[in-house]
């Protein structure tokens, strides 16, 4: 990974995805992206006024860049390290998209809340428009105050419906590579489904194999969400990685009610991988 953004309210949230983005990378060389959005939107000023609060919120977000970029750089030594920061106005997400494009970035990581301390249990708000908005890199999402630690035990959850390549699961194997990880393969038992896809099945565990992966079947309790939530604390999980198809069952979790009742908050990071044809 030589690009990796991550987006900042200047919350300590916000830092915290910025320190483990930068831990994970210790060794690497790698630029980190660091993005301020600031909507400048001032609908009941006229044009004037509007301007002027424009220019403040826009200083604001360039002296709150530079404040950023002074603390992690005296906290990273790193020598392989770069640093580059970026102001924009308009929408989190889309600006996240934009940049993802431009600075061909392999990586977006930002935390599930912010300064706004949002109520949402799956994760805050804004992280979850940019899953739903960027398609081209995976989304890592760092829950609250939580310190950095290499994963040494990842999930990965499947339905086993659809089809993978190693340019779907690059970004994620890259992550269980560096981190020396053992990869957990979740399946919620469903036999009707693992007699119908076992040729995706195997294709998986090929690419799998180097990190001789264990595969779980978890029957069904309550709800996919609950089951989820159990095996990542039977199992101790230090990450959970899932692929976003359209339609899938996390795009589901994501507009649905059921994300209110969702423990991924809890203590792992999140790695929410884009799928498209």
């Amino acid at each position: 990974m030589e690009n990796i953004l991550i987006p900042t309210d200047f919350s300590n949230d916000a830092y915290n995805a910025l320190f483990h983005a930068v831990k994970f990378m210790d060794g690497e060389a790698c630029t980190f992206h660091i993005l301020n959005v600031f909507n400048g939107f001032t609908p009941l000023h006229n044009r004037t006024i509007r301007k002027e609060i424009a220019e403040q919120q826009e200083e604001e977000s360039q002296e709150g860049l530079k404040r950023v970029s002074q603390r992690i750089h005296f906290e990273d030594k790193d020598l392989k390290h770069k640093f580059k920061t970026i102001s924009r106005r308009g929408n989190l997400a889309d600006i996240v998209s934009e940049v993802v494009d431009e600075e061909n970035i392999d990586l977006v990581v930002m935390g599930n809340t912010g300064r706004s301390e949002i109520d949402a249990i799956f994760m805050g708000s804004s992280a979850l428009d940019v899953v739903d908005k960027v398609k081209k890199c995976p989304v890592l999402t760092i829950p609250k105050e939580i310190d950095f630690k290499t994963p040494r035990d990842i999930a990965f959850v499947t339905d086993y419906r659809r089809p993978y390549d190693a340019g779907l699961l690059h970004p994620f194997l890259f992550i269980a590579k560096r981190s020396k990880a053992k990869i957990r393969i979740m399946h919620i038992n469903e036999e009707e489904v693992l007699d119908k896809y076992q040729s995706i099945r195997r294709i998986l565990l090929k690419y799998l194999a180097p990190f001789e992966p264990t595969q779980h079947w978890m029957p069904r309790f309550k709800s996919k969400a609950t089951t989820i939530n159990l095996f990542l604390e039977e199992l101790e999980i230090d990450l959970l990685a899932m692929v976003n198809y359209e339609h899938s069952f996390l795009e589901r979790m994501t507009r649905e009610p059921v994300i209110k009742r969702i423990g991924f908050d809890n203590d792992i990071p999140f790695l929410v991988i884009p799928y498209s044809n």
